[in-house]
């Protein structure tokens, strides 16, 4: 009760106090208080972040650079997303920079493929033209495929297909490239790597897997050699043979644990795998030939190669 009492005679001293003022100050300490509470609300509304919305979602870094400079040119507030690397627009401007930007011709649009054979060719068009078109196409729908996948935001195919000669001897296999753009942050797995270059040389006769390099944007091989091929069987042969080593220990420490304590013994067993012997399951299925229940195969060679037996001459 005593600091309401002691409030209500600070507030009345106050009033009584502009009470005594006269009309002129009075009017300007209300200006001026009204000019406080005006420049307050005018700091919090200039700290809000504006509203921001990715202006495009799918154009490549080169294109990016160039949507900026035009941007800058046209006074038009952007920022970078940090995750993404999307540009983004405030939201009341977004119309209009994409007006602007269509005006000088971007986004470019998305990569020509069989849409070049569509197009009509001139009277008198060589063999060499034809088939770079050709080409060029394949290089284009390539390209689509492989930027559908999840992580490639845009991707590049080069093919080098060499002249076919008459002469054995001076015949050359082809070869591919293959350029991908990543997202920010991310990168393809190893089987992600193996479908692009099976995809790639599939789709040329005569192209094998290890004539397709894959590269990215950080410029960073992604495709593997014949040695590094060997060494990943290696790695995971090696890997096989450390869990069955594990498995046997964890099982014969199973057995003796309950007979001799857990301290009184001590386990190490060593794998010596056989990996030259593969199994191999396959499905065939031919319309004029008969159905096979099942069918079991066993082939066993043992040496380096059999003596012939029997009578000579015979």
């Amino acid at each position: 009760m005593a600091d309401d009492k002691t409030n209500e005679s600070g507030g009345f001293a106050v009033l009584e106090g502009m009470g005594g003022l006269g009309v002129i100050k009075q009017i300007g300490l209300m200006i001026g208080l009204a000019i406080s509470i005006s420049l307050g609300l005018w700091v919090v509304l200039m700290s809000q972040e504006p509203d921001f919305r990715p202006l495009y979602t799918d154009i490549s870094h080169l294109e990016a650079g160039q949507v900026a400079d035009i941007l800058q040119r046209e006074n038009i507030r952007f920022k970078v997303d940090t995750t993404s690397g999307m540009l983004l627009v405030e939201s009341d401007k977004i119309h209009q920079a994409r007006m602007k930007l269509a005006a000088e011709g971007f986004p470019a649009g998305n990569t020509l493929g069989y849409e070049l054979l569509d197009k009509e060719q001139g009277f008198g068009t060589s063999q060499f033209m034809e088939k770079t078109r050709y080409y060029r196409s394949i290089e284009g729908e390539l390209a689509r495929t492989i930027s559908s996948m999840n992580r490639v935001r845009g991707a590049r195919v080069h093919l080098a297909i060499p002249k076919r000669s008459v002469f054995v001897n001076d015949r050359r296999k082809p070869s591919a490239s293959v350029f991908v753009e990543l997202y920010p942050n991310q990168s393809l797995e190893r089987m992600q790597v193996a479908s692009i270059v099976h995809l790639v040389a599939s789709s040329i006769p005569e192209l094998e897997d290890k004539h397709v390099t894959v590269v990215d944007q950080r410029g960073q091989l992604l495709s593997e050699t014949d040695a590094d091929a060997d060494i990943a069987v290696a790695a995971k042969q090696l890997d096989y043979a450390k869990s069955l080593e594990q498995k046997y220990i964890e099982r014969i420490e199973g057995i003796l644990d309950p007979i001799v304590g857990n301290d009184g013994f001590k386990v190490q067993v060593s794998a010596d795998i056989d990996f030259s012997q593969t199994e191999q399951t396959s499905e065939f299925f031919s319309p004029d030939l008969p159905a096979v229940r099942s069918e079991q195969t066993l082939s066993e060679v043992v040496g380096a190669g059999g003596a012939s037996a029997g009578i000579p001459g015979a």
